[in-house]
């Protein structure tokens, strides 16, 4: 005779279940400070962060920078506008060579000049206030 093996459903026995329950009470400003402690945590459940803190694990906590992140974001996408830059002139320089007479590519490669003059003069400012900005706000050894 074949035994049947029925699978009645539900959830699966856990190996080593959670029966103990603790429960103390905190003040308004310690709650506040709890609180605060589990939202630099990163943890997403208040119970395993508790538990991580009362057993001394070890509880990473992250801090992030939103004025650093737009810094960044903003210095990409400005590196990718100037890399963009850096291929119209070069284009720009060809087609000149390539399709004008000789004294017409020097002065449309002169008018060139003094626009890219104009952008190495912001260039440098960017480059300050870049170095101000991380003087400031991210230099941590201060």
């Amino acid at each position: 005779m074949q035994t049947i093996n029925k699978n009645k459903g539900g959830r699966k026995i856990k190996s080593d279940p959670k029966k103990y329950r603790h429960v103390f009470r905190l003040t308004e400003s310690e709650n506040q400070r709890l609180l605060a402690l589990f939202a630099s945590s990163g943890i997403t459940n208040k119970a395993s962060f508790l538990v991580s803190m009362l057993l001394d694990r070890q509880v990473k906590t992250v801090k992030v920078d939103v004025a650093a992140l737009q810094y960044h974001a903003t210095l990409t996408k400005l590196f990718n506008q100037f890399r963009a830059v850096g291929v119209n002139y070069n284009q720009i320089v060809k087609l000149c060579n390539q399709y004008f007479s000789e004294d017409k590519a020097k002065r449309s490669i002169s008018i060139l000049e003094e626009y890219t003059k104009d952008l190495s003069k912001l260039c440098y400012y960017i480059i300050k206030l870049s170095k101000e900005f991380e003087d400031k706000y991210l230099n941590t050894n201060s």
